[in-house]
């Protein structure tokens, strides 16, 4: 069986994190013994209202890196449909950061929430920029005893 998995954002071969995803995906597909295939999927491309259907075919959606995005509403409207929808979804740096965006927006009900990368100077900054860079920083993360992500992991803490 095949698993395809759309990966929403702007493709640049000479931009590190979109070499690792597609890399990524390899070794999962090698460890797992999966057949993957993968398309990426610019972000504008699902600015149509209806341009989400076509996601309706891919067995999951990975929000890349490499934000700000060329249109932040393809990648909201992709997010929305997965959730709505019950497909897996995985959302790297800027891409969790929209997934945290369609959230607000969509569940929450803050309509106008937004990264700082698109408005430093909106009135629902949900996403502010970093201070500091975190490459080649390593921190130790906490996780809930008894949660999903603990069972997951089988530990309390990651690196």
């Amino acid at each position: 069986m095949k698993t395809t998995i759309a990966i929403i954002g702007d493709y640049d071969p000479a931009f590190a994190p979109h070499q690792a995803t597609d890399a990524a995906l390899a070794h999962a597909a090698g460890a797992l013994g999966f057949d993957i295939a993968s398309t990426w999927l610019p972000t504008a491309s699902l600015d149509a209202p209806h341009a989400f259907e076509s996601l309706a075919s891919f067995s999951g959606l990975w929000v890349a890196p490499g934000s700000p995005y060329q249109s932040m509403q393809g990648p909201l409207r992709a997010i929305r449909f997965a959730r709505e929808n019950g497909v897996p979804l995985l959302g790297t740096c800027g891409g969790f950061q929209h997934i945290i965006l369609e959230y607000a927006r969509h569940v929450l009900g803050f309509a106008d929430a937004t990264h700082a990368e698109y408005d430093p100077y909106a009135s629902n900054l949900f996403i502010s920029r970093l201070a500091c860079s975190l490459v080649g920083r390593a921190l130790e993360i906490s996780i809930q005893s008894g949660s999903l992500v603990a069972r997951i992991y089988g530990t309390t803490a990651v690196t």
